[in-house]
C-alpha cells in the first residue's frame, strides 16, 4: 500500500469512526432525498439494475450480507448520482464511494427488518 493509499484509508477510516451505524438508515434516506434517486425504494432498484441483485437480495435477506466494492458502487449508481451525493455531503467521490460500498449493506439491511423496503418490489 503507498502512501496515498494509507493516507485515503486513515481518512476514510477516521469519517467511518463518526457515524453512528444505529444513524445509517436516517442518514442514507435524507442524503438519498437530495440526489435524483429520491428513496431508498428507487436505490434498490437502481442497485438492481445495475447488475447487484444478488448483493442487494443478500442485504434484503435473513443471511450474512454481501459486500460491495466501490467500483461496483458508482457503476451502479452512476456518475451523476454520485456527483449530486458529493454535492450534498461534501466528502470526495472516492472517499465517499468507499463509505457507501462499507456502509450500503447493512444500511439497506438496517433498512428491512422484514426482508422488503416499503414501496420496493419483489426480486
Amino acid at each position: 500500500m503507498g502512501l496515498f493509499d494509507k493516507v485515503v484509508s486513515g481518512m476514510v477510516k477516521g469519517i467511518a469512526k463518526t457515524v453512528d451505524p444505529g444513524a445509517l438508515p436516517g442518514l442514507v434516506t435524507q442524503y438519498l432525498a437530495k440526489t435524483e434517486i429520491g428513496d431508498t425504494a428507487n436505490l434498490i432498484k437502481r442497485l438492481r439494475e445495475g447488475g447487484l441483485d444478488r448483493e442487494v437480495d443478500s442485504w434484503l435477506g435473513s443471511g450474512p450480507n454481501l459486500p460491495v466494492t466501490p467500483e461496483q458502487v458508482r457503476g451502479a449508481l452512476g456518475d451523476s448520482v454520485i456527483e449530486q451525493a458529493v454535492a450534498v455531503t461534501g466528502i470526495p467521490a472516492d472517499k465517499l464511494l468507499v463509505l457507501m460500498a462499507g456502509y450500503l449493506p447493512n444500511a439497506v439491511d438496517a433498512m428491512s427488518p422484514n426482508g422488503t423496503i416499503e414501496g420496493t418490489p419483489p426480486a
